[in-house]
């Protein structure tokens, strides 16, 4: 594949993998073998195109092959967002994009607002300077207000009250964020991508392995999208780098009951980081990704335009992670909310156990250090 075509390739795997990382196995219309592209530059998406020098051009229209795909993306965004009433720190610097990934516990195609929880909060930072990605886990049971709400209660329920609008206020009111975008995928769809994948090599304790065997014997996934005469092998009960398949590897970053919340956190940041990995080390041709991102989008939704996916994805390509991945450097930085030291663990008046901050200092604490790990420095909204 020539570098037009890998530059294609890798940036609609960016868009895939930061903003719509579902896929089912549909028979859908593949593009022809050869797309024309001409020597001194390439289509991206939304009229954005860059040349061999990594330089945008500007007025290049889409072709042909791509106007599908573009009319599903503009179908599925969700414009009822109101940016008014996201309680926006405008003291942010505006050179990172901070995007709320949320995971449902969703076992069919369909994302349906206020039916579950938002059990996995990631906030994924994308500086546009430099194309460096930053991830920073909220733990699901942190005990927070809720903005609308007189009680407080855990950080997963303001999915459900309020969907991605509620979520991403949540957390721009807590720590002084200025979120605007957000993207939903559910369990069913992120099998479904790892599976497309070929599924994907994670080194496992003895105690991982065993627990995602238990748990998908003790309850049969019913969103496995695998062929009817598809017999998973049980991972091997040892310590050591195993290759898992799309249920497996969902069963693994949804783990709890052999540690805690903390753990499972860091889980599930290490397997996207793998997933970024595995597309990055190439692959992936351009018409294999075209079918991806048209069959993922029934298990996502987003409030991000086609032009910001875009957008985002160039910033990255032009950020030298082909290089950063082709020398095995780590592609991602990692973090969580609340830090170590902070926290303690506390039992609501109905019972319920959930995480809270030490003391107001502590939580001050968490929104000045996330703000230092994002931006370098804090920026307090008062």
């Amino acid at each position: 594949m020539n570098l037009m075509k890998k530059l294609t390739a890798l940036l609609l795997a960016l868009t895939m993998l930061l903003s719509v990382p579902a896929l089912a196995e549909e028979e859908t219309e593949a593009l022809p073998d050869q797309i024309d592209v001409s020597s001194d530059s390439v289509v991206v998406v939304d009229g954005v195109a860059i040349n061999e020098e990594g330089e945008e051009i500007e007025g290049f229209e889409i072709p042909e092959e791509l106007e599908e795909i573009v009319e599903i993306l503009d179908a599925e965004i969700d414009d009822t967002v109101d940016p008014q009433a996201l309680e926006i720190n405008e003291k942010l610097p505006d050179n990172v994009i901070n995007i709320l990934l949320i995971g449902i516990d969703s076992r069919s195609t369909e994302i349906e607002e206020h039916t579950q929880h938002g059990d996995v909060q990631i906030i994924v930072s994308i500086n546009k300077d430099d194309g460096s990605i930053k991830l920073t886990s909220v733990l699901r049971d942190l005990y927070v207000t809720i903005p609308g709400y007189k009680s407080k209660n855990r950080i997963n329920v303001a999915y459900q009250r309020g969907g991605g609008q509620l979520a991403m206020r949540t957390i721009n009111h807590n720590f002084d964020m200025n979120i605007e975008k957000y993207i939903v995928i559910n369990f069913y769809g992120l099998a479904s991508i790892i599976d497309s994948l070929g599924g994907i090599d994670i080194e496992l304790t003895k105690q991982e392995a065993s627990a995602i065997n238990a748990y998908i014997k003790k309850h049969p996934p019913r969103y496995d999208n695998q062929d009817d005469d598809y017999e998973r092998v049980p991972l091997e009960k040892v310590k050591g780098v195993q290759h898992l398949d799309g249920i497996q590897a969902v069963m693994y970053a949804r783990l709890r009951s052999i540690d805690n919340d903390f753990a499972r956190s860091a889980r599930q940041r290490h397997l996207l980081e793998l997933l970024l990995k595995k597309v990055t080390e190439g692959g992936m041709d351009f018409d294999k990704l075209f079918k991806l991102l048209e069959t993922c989008l029934p298990y996502a939704k987003t409030n991000m335009s086609l032009s910001d996916m875009g957008s985002l994805a160039m910033t990255v390509l032009q950020s030298g992670l082909l290089e950063r991945a082709a020398n095995g450097e780590s592609l991602l930085e990692q973090n969580r909310i609340p830090m170590d030291d902070t926290w303690k663990y506390d039992t609501t008046s109905g019972g319920a156990s959930v995480v809270v901050f030490r003391t107001t200092k502590r939580h001050t604490e968490n929104i000045q250090k996330l703000h230092e790990f994002v931006y370098g420095e804090y920026y307090p909204a008062d």
